[in-house]
């Protein structure tokens, strides 16, 4: 089981190479394949068995980079419950990843 600290690192890294990706896709054609790819396969594979309250939660979050208040906004939900909710989704990565 991974600590609470590994995978909001993970996440940290994730949100990071989805919002520059053109770039660093770029730049790994020169320099060779980004070892966060590693990562974000394993996470996204994880996230495809993840109710799908989690899986839009992730999505929302770490590949289109919207902040939580925001995704409270898009979804109708009160930030507390958002908050709430990525603390399942880091629960259920510390669970679920191998």
């Amino acid at each position: 089981m991974l600590s609470p600290e590994c995978v909001r690192k993970d996440l940290r890294d994730i949100r990071y190479y989805y919002s520059r990706k053109a770039e660093l896709d770029s730049a790994a054609k020169e320099l060779g394949a980004l070892p966060v790819l590693r990562t974000v396969e394993r996470y996204n594979c994880v996230i495809r068995k993840a109710p799908i309250i989690l899986y839009d939660l992730y999505a929302c979050l770490y590949i289109h980079g919207k902040t939580q208040e925001a995704v409270a906004i898009e979804l109708g939900y009160t930030p507390q419950y958002v908050r709430k909710l990525v603390n399942r989704l880091n629960t259920y990565f510390q669970k679920n990843i191998t």
